[in-house]
């Protein structure tokens, strides 16, 4: 798989920021997470074989891409791919997306399915879940506004050890100021402004509503996407093939990106080729 690009498109919303891995085939359009940005999934594009072409954004209110001061209901997340398949000239990629972005993501190709020609959703359920955001909210408002390298060293690896390459992979969710000092790339506050709204009413119509090829994977020692929660999900739409990996956590793309790559690959391939 060959280095990212880093690229942007100019959607209604301002210019988002993009990373593109060239390949060839049917292309797959990959959303981050809350907090996150595209290089979330520099490791599974690595892991991908075979030089699929690969999008990564992103989303409103992250990395470099717009922060308007609202508009960040999920519709507007919705808003927001459409324009971006339509911009980059995709007919009917493939879409993934991991955490907020899997609900974008499930919501997406409930609501336009024409857009797309499968959809994966890493971890993450439709419901309504109240202590949930209100965790989430308070998390947000204890981490520093900035910080020293040192700093910010510290408080990635304060609860776990941290690998060099997965470190580098946090210390790019922060930018480097005139003073030296470090701040997030993205906005705090249209990080609790999201996970509110979005956590704040369940989804569990749209993910009835899909039709298209579509795959459900969870971290198998997830908090986020709980196992009744999952077991729920199958049952009210048991035409999503399902995936469960052992002994991950919530963040599947870092922490298992091997394994999330190749579920994915042996997905697309049957949604392109069934019955093959």
């Amino acid at each position: 798989m060959p280095d990212a690009t880093e690229f942007t498109i100019e959607l209604s919303a301002g210019p988002f920021r993009l990373l593109r891995w060239d390949g060839e085939g049917v292309p797959a359009l990959l959303l981050h997470g809350l907090t996150g940005l595209a290089e979330v999934w520099t490791p599974a594009a690595e892991a991908l074989a075979g030089g699929r072409r690969l999008m990564a954004m992103d989303q409103r209110g992250h990395g470099d891409s717009p922060a308007p001061a609202d508009g960040y209901e999920i519709e507007r997340f919705v808003d927001d791919l459409a324009e971006a398949v339509k911009a980059l000239c995709f007919e009917r990629p493939h879409l993934v997306g991991h955490s907020m972005g899997a609900r974008v993501a499930m919501v997406a190709a409930a609501r336009r399915p024409e857009l797309f020609r499968s959809v994966a959703v890493v971890d993450i359920g439709p419901e309504a879940w109240e202590e949930n955001w209100r965790e989430t909210v308070a998390g947000i408002e204890r981490m520093p506004e900035s910080f020293t390298r040192e700093e910010a060293l510290t408080f990635f690896t304060r609860n776990r050890p941290t690998p060099p390459e997965r470190l580098a992979l946090y210390l790019v969710r922060l930018r480097e100021g005139a003073d030296g000092r470090f701040s997030w790339r993205g906005s705090p506050e249209a990080w609790k402004t999201t996970v509110v709204s979005h956590r704040s009413r369940d989804f569990w119509a749209d993910w009835e509503a899909l039709s298209l090829p579509a795959l459900l994977i969870r971290g198998g020692s997830s908090n986020e996407l709980r196992p009744e929660v999952a077991t729920e999900m199958r049952t009210r739409n048991p035409g999503v093939a399902y995936l469960e990996l052992p002994g991950i956590g919530h963040n599947v793309p870092l922490l298992a990106p091997e394994q999330l790559a190749e579920a994915l690959a042996a997905f697309w391939s049957s949604v392109e080729s069934p019955g093959s």
